[in-house]
């Protein structure tokens, strides 16, 4: 009975590692962007190799994404091709903006679920296209825009007008995957005109669709200093300032940047600033004379890859306090060398079993590493199986009560000397609890052995 048990368990725990579903994916865009203005969809070749058995297939997503193909069938060994278009539904459109990564699932015939993640760019339609206008002297007769297509599509009879204190102008032209143009276009009088920063409105339309987006245009004054300020990043921010000397005269010039004091542990620069602490805030600041032409850059980084990694440190450390709480037996296992008359390799194995509460039914497995041999004498408890063959030792307890503990020992040895660290594999044990089968597993205990000089 106890062998059927034992065998019943075996062909539990190998089911679905023998049937688990099993698919090399490989994905390739052909189109990664989605234009939500267009409700154009992006577009994968997927790669998908069966490395299981012949069957059907269902291809989807929890996160409000449709596929073009939701159903394929692919023979065992095979590799199957498929251009998928990738749609997300007006909620997400709606939501996000730039890279969006999201699980899909791919799903056999027997609800066996391989889970994959890929990563679609959510754009509107005036981020597709920009607008970056030159700066204006007051001797300024004409200004350059580059018009630049920031996507691999192609932009046919693309309709846009511009508008600003400057000037007004409308097109419609062809736009290339990826291409860059520059216009010229003439200034109107600036008498009158106070220097400063000012919005340069962009009014597109295309498949009859319409979009508006703004830009700057700075107009400077012959003493000008013009700052770009640069921010990416995620885990790892970076922000770039710049002051450039756009003028004809030396000028000082000031970079103020504010932070709170947890970012101030993570934070550092390319310069040294000088540092003032305002309660939770601090502050940096950076003077500099800086010549015609010249430029006085600011580089500053905060790595958050620092915190996140010690607040996961901290939830591990708590799930597994809550896990040695919550857990029914605690099993022990430790090694301790032992000296023989004959001079073998020998160690003593020792096993203590802790009920936290009341259990049954406990069987408790230990494995016999490799290379050693069991000893014919044992501690207080006799095992009740030793099978030599598996190298397995076994011992059957009817129960334990909270708080009681057992202790099984056995020894080992070997007449080849062993050097170095000799690792012994844990111990498990399965037992019931209130009815049901339960698992518990010892740590791993190992022993070093030192050559003697």
């Amino acid at each position: 009975m106890e062998k059927l048990k034992i065998l019943i368990l075996s062909l539990i725990i190998l089911i679905p590692f023998i049937s688990a579903i099993n698919l090399d994916v490989n994905s390739k865009p052909i189109k990664d962007f989605v234009i939500t203005d267009l409700n154009e969809p992006a577009v994968f070749e997927f790669t998908i190799k069966n490395l299981g058995k012949t069957d059907n297939f269902n291809i989807y997503s929890l996160s409000e994404i449709d596929f073009s193909i939701k159903n394929f069938s692919i023979n065992s060994n095979d590799t199957k091709k498929l251009i998928i278009n990738i749609l997300p539904r007006e909620s997400i459109q709606n939501k996000e903006n730039g890279h969006f990564t999201f699980d899909y699932k791919i799903r056999d015939s027997k609800n066996e679920i391989q889970e994959e993640t890929l990563t679609i760019n959510i754009v509107n339609l005036n981020q597709a296209i920009s607008f970056i206008p030159e700066n204006i002297n007051p001797d300024s007769k004409e200004i350059t825009i580059n018009i630049k297509n920031n996507l691999d599509y192609e932009f046919n009879n693309i309709n846009f007008k511009l508008d600003s204190v400057f000037f007004t102008y409308s097109e419609t032209r062809n736009l290339k995957s990826k291409e860059s143009k520059e216009i010229t276009i003439p200034l109107e009088d600036l008498k009158g005109i106070e220097a400063g920063t000012y919005i340069l409105s962009s009014k597109l339309e295309f498949k009859g669709k319409k979009s508006e987006t703004e830009s700057i245009i700075k107009f400077l004054e012959q003493e000008g200093i013009e700052t770009i300020n640069e921010k990416e990043g995620i885990l790892i921010k970076r922000q770039e300032i710049i002051k450039r000397n756009i003028g004809n005269t030396a000028k000082f010039i000031n970079i103020h940047l504010e932070k709170n004091i947890i970012s101030f542990l993570f934070t550092t620069f390319n310069i040294a600033p000088e540092i003032d602490f305002n309660g939770l805030n601090v502050e940096y600041s950076w003077n500099k004379k800086i010549s015609p032409g010249d430029e006085f850059k600011i580089i500053a980084k905060t790595n958050w890859l620092f915190p996140i990694i010690i607040i996961l440190l901290i939830i591990s450390l708590f799930i597994l306090i809550k896990r040695t709480l919550k857990a029914d037996l605690i099993l022990r296992k430790k090694v301790s060398f032992v000296k023989t008359k004959g001079g073998e390799f020998a160690l003593k194995v020792s096993l203590t079993a802790k009920a936290k509460r009341y259990i049954e039914k406990i069987h408790l497995i230990d494995k016999l590493p490799h290379l050693v041999k069991l000893y014919d004498r044992f501690g207080a408890i006799s095992p009740d199986r030793i099978d030599l063959k598996n190298r397995r030792i076994e011992w059957n307890i009817e129960s334990l009560n909270k708080g009681e503990e057992r202790i099984f020992s056995y020894i080992i040895y070997s007449k080849i000397g062993v050097v170095g660290r000799f690792e012994l594999p844990s111990a498990k044990a399965v037992y019931e609890k209130e009815g049901k089968l339960k698992e518990a597993e010892s740590n791993r205990s190992f022993y070093i052995n030192e050559p003697k000089e």
